[in-house]
């Protein structure tokens, strides 16, 4: 067992609060929040987010895998489908579920080292990520689940240190398992923190133990079965490899990714550090009321360790197309451990002005989502029904095979649940007998591309159909004056 005694949660925590109180106020406050969350949701109501409807299309009971996503949310979504049906209510449920394990976890991990009351402060500290406090909650799925399995991850690893028992690191190969089942980008974290911890002489001699080698073996256990999945269907598992638009030749010094790299890393830090900022000059002269070094210099080299490496694969790589939130990883552990380095100096003046702030931004986020839902040409206020009811009237053979992307597709079914809808991912449809199939795009203009949508996603009759004239409807939006063009284009095989 190592000794971090001098870090220790039974340090006694600053100000008239106790610990159990500290604690109950917490979770009353993340329950509460997630809870309002989720009935906004269902309040709001309207089309589904292209993240929300693909769930839709991609949960065809329990599986190895599904497609480019790892299949861990799906599995889950299947899950709550099964008992609540394929309602807008299971689709938020399990977001909200997971936002929520989020911030809880996160506390109960750095409770390991660190008193209620700075473990409380640190972990509030995500919502100040525009990508976690808004994007998670309006649209994201797959990257909600990447949170919940990091923050898992850092609570086992942090208590295997703490104790340095069987247990612990088992849960932490657990954690493990799930975050490699849940986003590739996961398995950043447990090398950030494997890299930092060898840094420092303490936590390398309990990462060192023969103890720790149990995580590996459990964490590859939990990944076997949808891993082998990917290697027999490269084509499904890796179709959307093309949003990095990785380049195949050197065609100059910086490749585009690089400023982009840069620029999310900004977008994701820049009101964190800011809040921080003012915070330190708030109490840069009060003293510390417990030693949070440690801990906090583990959360800042991952995350600098990861920059580097993060930076370096882009680079080399010469990655085209980066999104801000595939860098949570990098971001995730350096506002934590920013946080963990400052909360302990904050007085209750300060620690009130925080808390204060942070709910001035949830406002802001029950605001902004309200807005985001009836705004011109949003997408949760499209009607749908216009195109299932034009379907309807083309008379269609009951099982003709609609393909259609992710948006379209999955609004569709969730107003047809009774419809063969697949979604446009190459070698999708392999498997489906049916010799009728309706194509669905929002590409503007008319031409070739429809058809070639047959072949793309692997449908065994593309190359003997014949199609027939193509039609367009414009579906309307409930509030403004924007529309959207579909055109649909159907064809049977002889």
């Amino acid at each position: 067992m190592t000794d971090f005694s001098s870090n220790s949660a039974s340090s006694p925590t600053s100000g008239t609060w106790t610990s159990q109180q500290v604690t109950r106020l917490f979770f009353l406050a993340i329950t509460a929040y997630f809870l309002a969350q989720l009935a906004l949701r269902l309040i709001l109501g309207g089309a589904l987010e292209t993240d929300e409807a693909e769930m839709l299309l991609m949960t065809p009971g329990l599986r190895w895998g599904y497609g480019p996503q790892l299949p861990l949310y799906n599995w889950l979504q299947t899950i709550l489908f099964s008992v609540f049906g394929e309602t807008l209510f299971a689709l938020s449920l399990l977001k909200n579920l997971l936002l929520w394990s989020t911030y809880a976890l996160l506390f109960v991990g750095l409770r390991a080292f660190v008193p209620a009351r700075v473990a409380a402060l640190t972990a509030l500290s995500l919502f100040l990520i525009p990508d976690i406090a808004w994007e998670a909650e309006r649209a994201t799925t797959h990257s909600n689940m990447l949170l919940a399995t990091i923050s898992a991850s850092i609570a086992a690893f942090l208590w295997a240190l703490k104790t340095g028992h069987l247990r612990h690191w088992a849960l932490f190969g657990l954690a493990l398992g799930l975050g490699g089942i849940a986003k590739y980008n996961f398995w950043a974290i447990p090398v950030g923190l494997v890299l930092a911890s060898l840094s420092i002489e303490h936590a390398r001699r309990s990462l060192l133990s023969m103890r720790a080698l149990i995580a590996p073996v459990i964490a590859a256990v939990v990944v076997a079965g949808p891993y082998v999945w990917m290697f027999k269907n490269p084509d499904l598992a890796l179709s959307s490899v093309g949003k990095m638009d990785l380049s195949e030749a050197a065609h100059s010094l910086i490749p585009e990714g690089v400023p982009l790299y840069f620029q999310g890393i900004a977008a994701l830090l820049i009101l964190p550090a800011l809040v921080a900022v003012i915070l330190w000059l708030a109490s840069r002269k009060r003293p510390a009321s417990v030693d949070t070094r440690w801990p906090a210099i583990l959360f800042l080299r991952a995350g600098a360790i990861l920059a580097v490496i993060g930076l370096t694969t882009v680079w080399l790589a010469e990655v085209g197309h980066i999104t801000p939130r595939w860098l949570l990883p990098i971001v995730l552990p350096v506002v934590v451990g920013l946080f963990l380095r400052l909360s302990p100096r904050l007085s209750r003046r300060a620690a009130l002005g925080y808390l204060t702030t942070l709910c001035l931004f949830a406002v802001l986020v029950f605001v902004g989502l309200t807005f985001d839902r009836y705004k011109d040409g949003a997408r949760r206020d499209l009607d749908f029904e216009p195109l299932a009811q034009f379907i309807e009237e083309m008379n269609l053979p009951e099982d003709t095979l609609i393909i259609a992307d992710f948006y379209i597709g999955g609004n569709l079914a969730h107003i047809r649940p009774d419809w063969n809808i697949r979604p446009d991912l190459p070698a999708n449809a392999k498997s489906e007998q049916t010799k009728q199939i309706l194509l669905l795009s929002r590409t503007a203009g008319k031409g070739s591309h429809m058809s070639k949508l047959a072949s793309q996603v692997g449908w065994p009759f593309a190359d003997h159909v014949d199609y027939g004239e193509e039609h367009q409807i414009t579906l309307p939006f409930l509030h403004g004056e924007r529309t959207l063009p579909v055109r649909l284009l159907y064809g049977t095989s002889q």
